[in-house]
């Protein structure tokens, strides 16, 4: 029996996480304590008989290149995923990039392909899309506001332009970058497409779905990325903050009696499409039980 063979049938018979033939996966980002996809990928790769692992790389925007550099240096490492705020720097980190990628600007996935050439992809944007469509969420002629045009908003901006939506406004911090978003997407969309201004209180009162791709929500005492008092009583209200599940923003849009779309969705939603790109079995059921809740 070969030496390969006896590793992987003792880390089966003592039910350890890794052996020396596991394949690396890692998720930078930073802030990273309230990531799922360590304990969502881990578990679903072991529960289809994979010996692969998800390992968090908790890495600050200084250091973010370095960290990326030499887990590239690794043999046994396939992929990377990409989380706030370094879906833009990883990008300098692929040697080719999908069309969607290049069209957004950005990249979530990084992979080794079978030549040694690294790939970048953004799957957010689809994700999101699935998942508000699996929620019952009609996108067809809805007028859509997106608040936030980093790397999620800008991916989920795209995404819906090609939904059949009938407008979508942005808006972000950064009104220059909004602008930017607002300009690029209505070159390849047939949706009225708008830049708002974060000046005084937008107009929301014909919002069909209202979203929020910000970082607000992730900490206790953040401000609320947009009022929900003025949205009519059909709107949907979504969030990309996956913790807490109940943002302060789901929460008083929830008082208000509107329907909440949660964050999760997005990830268990795009995780089909990103096990896809990385190469992994897509009858996996990515989309099981313990993805949720």
């Amino acid at each position: 029996m070969s030496e390969s063979s006896d590793a992987s049938k003792e880390r089966l018979r003592l039910d350890a996480p890794a052996d020396a033939l596991t394949r690396l996966y890692f998720i930078f980002g930073s802030p990273i304590a309230h990531v799922r996809a360590p304990v969502v990928w881990s578990t679903l790769m072991k529960r289809h008989g994979v010996n692969a692992l998800m390992l968090p790389g908790d890495t600050d925007a200084d250091r973010v290149d370095i960290a990326i550099a030499g887990v590239k240096g690794i043999a046994n490492v396939d992929g990377m995923i990409f989380t706030m705020p370094h879906k833009f720097t990883a990008m300098k980190h692929a040697d080719v990039l999908s069309a969607r990628a290049r069209r957004i600007g950005s990249i979530n996935l990084l992979r080794r392909r079978a030549d040694g050439v690294w790939e970048g992809d953004n799957v957010d944007g689809a994700g999101f899309v699935d998942g508000l469509r699996a929620d019952g969420v009609r996108l067809e002629g809805a007028r859509v506001t997106l608040h936030g045009c980093g790397g999620v908003g800008r991916s989920i901006g795209w995404s819906l332009a090609a939904q059949g939506i009938a407008r979508l406004t942005v808006f972000d911090v950064d009104d220059a970058r909004a602008r930017a978003l607002a300009d690029a997407i209505r070159q390849d969309s047939r949706a009225r497409i708008e830049a708002g201004t974060l000046a005084g209180r937008p107009e929301m009162g014909d919002v069909g779905v209202a979203i929020n791709a910000s970082p607000l929500g992730l900490h206790a005492g953040d401000a609320l990325p947009f009022p929900v008092d003025r949205l009519p009583p059909h709107a949907v209200v979504a969030d990309v903050i996956m913790d807490p599940r109940m943002t302060a923003l789901l929460h008083a849009a929830s008082a208000r009696g509107l329907k909440v779309h949660h964050g999760r969705n997005m990830m268990n939603h795009a995780m089909p499409v990103a096990a896809s790109f990385f190469g992994l079995d897509d009858a996996f059921d990515w989309n099981g039980a313990s993805v949720q809740g």
